[in-house]
């Protein structure tokens, strides 16, 4: 460093301070002091004013005392004067630099000369990601002289580091060896031809067998790193390494990579692909190709009729947590746990939150079977925007040892995903507290992510359509058609529903499309009846489907119709219409009398009631009874209408939301939107003269999420939360009501 023109003002047995270039007219002053000591920045004292912009740092000497750095641009023209001081009352120094004056580049030896470990991490980290930006000093040909100069002085000849793969076309995988000793890598800087840089990575570490070396492996942007010579400074908490950098050609894309290394170092492929999916949306897309891709070979502990044995059977990650199933056996007692095993191979004991059931297990004889443990619980997910399809477990016993787990592949897809959640448990070992402390948080998590994958539906009008209907006929298809010729034809021969109805068909499995198209088209031209036929992208569920029906409709009034709803006669859209139109505002939906196939009632509205659990459940009044029963033939208002066939103004719907999404597949949908419409001083209304015949279930009994029995429970205890209080009112108001008539 040089001196310039310095007159200190200090005791004699200070240092003077010394100044160097760093580039692009910045200097760097660096002044030894004998004590740890408070210190101001440097003020001009010609104007008595702030340097700006101006850096400071203080580091510790060795040998005691500090050494103290600041870091400001030298003015381009007159002399230049600042005063250095510790304190208010500390040591005080006066700098001067002439104009014109030349100053010598920093060196390495003399800024470090003296300083303990933790001041090169500071000084180090000052010179790469603070006045490297700051001074805007990143390009500049002096200061990378300089940083070069300081590498070669802390570490003449660096260890290696390496690229290894590369992923897509904008990162590199690198990997170097450190001490065990090193601890956590809190930052990684890359010194090139361009500049320095700082990399935006976490690093993973792997012990090696002998426990002396740590293989370490980070993600960096492929701009940063250069073909040419590099240097990389690895920063931890206690000290710092430098390595060459060396990047070859024909580097193997990260999915061989994966395919190579990933079954040996699990955790490492667990933080590549996390950290792969945070970098961008099209990162996340190849974490989850890269899983399908190169999955991990599933583990379990193998079963036999004397040692432990287990198996994780589900493990389905949110970003609520993770959905894990599976079980134990335990003959001898030598079960002690259950674990998750992070990214960084940190530990996580499941085994007090397990729910544990009965269940049966193939044994190690051909047909055998075993009992066991089954077991739920909802685990941590790792960080990350990707789901890894196979979190890694363990089974602990009480020697100490244990038995790694790792489960199948489980699905990338949303529905897929939420089609495993609602068949993990058998649905007899559901109770309330399992559902709502592990499984319910998975189910919303998926159901949601299911939902935003929906898409936009696909519209075809079949036929001219009614010019200004007076009602939207909406019907949602899934999968069930067995009925559709039947309802068409008591649709086309109601006279008053050809010349005022809209229909409107909403297709929820797209992959039968072009059968409901042609379908569709034939009975077009059989009876003449206008369509208009929506495709949805995705299934998204009756709520979403009749939502979609809505948004396309273009009457005041809409009738919401299931596809297994076949009228006795006609006139009855007419009659339905007729009670939600012109005066009747008090009325926000109506509903008719629905008949089994034998003609014994299925629907004369609905109530409310609880079950041996306190669950709050639809019930349907009278059903099973005569079509005749005279309790069932007066027309009245009601707590709530089944959405098989529901008939409401399109401004109530719209104003109360329209169906509500949040519930699986396909339940209590309909008393929840009549719940919403009563929130609105409106009543609900039950019409015995209309009759239809309903086919129950026909679709949903094609759907096997539903029918596993877990939705319903899901549904069933949202539906609960939701409006228990006023369910609870309701059939209290209900019940005072029926013994005040029964009293007269």
């Amino acid at each position: 460093m040089s001196e310039v023109a310095v007159s200190a003002s200090s005791s004699e047995h200070v240092a003077r301070p010394r100044i160097s270039n760093l580039g692009r007219d910045v200097i760097l002053i660096a002044w030894d002091v004998p004590q740890a000591v408070r210190f101001t920045s440097p003020k001009l004292v010609a104007e008595d004013d702030l340097v700006s912009p101006l850096a400071s740092l203080r580091v510790t000497r060795a040998e005691g005392g500090m050494r103290l750095f600041w870091v400001l641009r030298r003015p381009s023209e007159g002399t230049f004067e600042v005063e250095l001081s510790t304190g208010p009352v500390g040591l005080r120094t006066d700098v001067v630099i002439e104009s014109g004056e030349p100053i010598a580049a920093a060196a390495a030896e003399a800024l470090f000369e003296g300083i303990d470990a933790s001041g090169r991490v500071a000084l180090i980290s000052a010179f790469f990601n603070v006045w490297s930006v700051m001074f805007r000093l990143h390009r500049s040909r002096t200061f990378i002289r300089v940083l070069r100069d300081i590498l070669r002085h802390l570490t003449p000849n660096p260890g290696p580091a390496t690229a290894v793969a590369h992923v897509a076309e904008d990162l590199v995988l690198l990997r170097t060896v450190l001490s065990s000793g090193f601890g956590k890598v809190d930052a990684i800087y890359l010194l090139s031809d361009s500049g320095p840089a700082r990399l935006v990575a976490r690093a993973h570490r792997i012990a090696s067998e002998k426990g002396a070396r740590e293989a370490v492996h980070f993600l960096a942007e492929r701009v940063l790193v250069p073909p040419g010579d590099a240097h990389l400074i690895l920063i931890g908490p206690s000290g710092l390494s430098i390595r060459k950098l060396s990047v070859g050609t024909g580097l193997p894309s990260i999915e061989r990579w994966l395919r190579e290394y990933g079954q040996a170092a699990p955790s490492l492929r667990e933080h590549i692909l996390i950290e792969i999916a945070e970098r961008s949306p099209a990162g996340r897309a190849m974490a989850l190709e890269a899983q399908l891709r190169s999955p991990l070979q599933p583990k379990r502990a193998v079963n036999s009729l004397t040692t432990p044995s287990a198996e994780i059977v589900t493990a389905l990650s949110t970003p609520t947590g993770t959905l894990v199933t599976g079980w134990y056996r335990d003959p001898v007692d030598l079960f002690a746990g259950i674990d998750a095993v992070g990214r960084d191979e940190s530990i996580r004991d499941l085994t007090p939150d397990l729910h544990r059931f009965p269940v049966e297990v193939a044994g190690p004889s051909n047909g055998s079977r075993l009992p066991a443990t089954g077991f739920a619980v909802l685990a941590p997910t790792s960080t990350g925007s990707a789901p890894l399809l196979q979190p890694r477990f363990r089974l602990r016993l009480k020697s100490g040892a244990f038995h790694p787990l790792i489960p199948r592949l489980q699905p990338a897809d949303s529905v897929e995903a939420r089609a495993a959640a609602l068949r993990a448990v058998p649905p007899q070992h559901v109770d309330e507290k399992l559902l709502a402390q592990v499984m319910t948080p998975v189910i919303a998590s998926l159901h949601e992510q299911a939902r935003q994958r929906i898409g936009h539906p696909s519209v075809i009008t079949i036929g001219v359509p009614v010019v200004r209907p007076k009602v939207s006929v909406i019907v949602p298809l899934y999968k069930a058609l067995d009925f559709l010729r039947f309802q068409i034809a008591a649709f086309a021969t109601d006279p008053w529903f050809q010349s005022n109805a809209e229909l409107i068909y909403v297709l929820d499995s797209p992959e039968q499309a072009q059968e409901v198209e042609h379908l569709l088209g034939g009975l077009h031209l059989v009876y003449g009846l206008p369509m208009t036929f929506a495709v949805m992208e995705r299934n998204g569920g009756y709520a979403r489907a009749n939502n979609v029906g809505v948004s396309l409709a273009r009457g005041d009034v809409l009738a919401l119709v299931n596809s297994d709803i076949i009228p006795t006669k006609a006139g009855w859209l007419e009659a339905l219409v007729t009670r939600v139109s012109g005066r009747r505002r008090s009325i926000g939906a109506v509903g008719p009398k629905l008949l089994f196939e034998d003609g014994s009632i299925q629907h004369a509205g609905m109530y409310f009631g609880k079950d041996h659990r306190g669950r709050w459940l639809n019930q349907h009044f009278h059903k099973g009874m005569p079509r005749d029963y005279p309790p069932a033939c007066e027309e009245r208002i009601v707590p709530a209408v089944t959405g098989a066939c529901i008939v409401t103004p399109r401004s109530v719907f719209e104003a109360v939301g329209g169906f509500t999404e949040d519930y699986v597949v396909g339940d209590y949908e309909d008393s929840d939107l009549c719940l919403k419409i009563t929130m609105t001083e409106r009543k609900i209304a039950y019409v015995p003269d209309i009759e239809l015949y309903h086919l129950e279930r026909q679709s949903m009994s094609l759907n096997s999420e539903y029918m596993r029995g877990i939705a319903w429970q899901y549904n069933c205890a949202l539906h609960t939360e939701r409006w228990s209080s006023l369910m609870t009112s309701i059939m209290q108001n209900a019940n005072r009501q029926r013994k005040s008539r029964n009293a007269a």
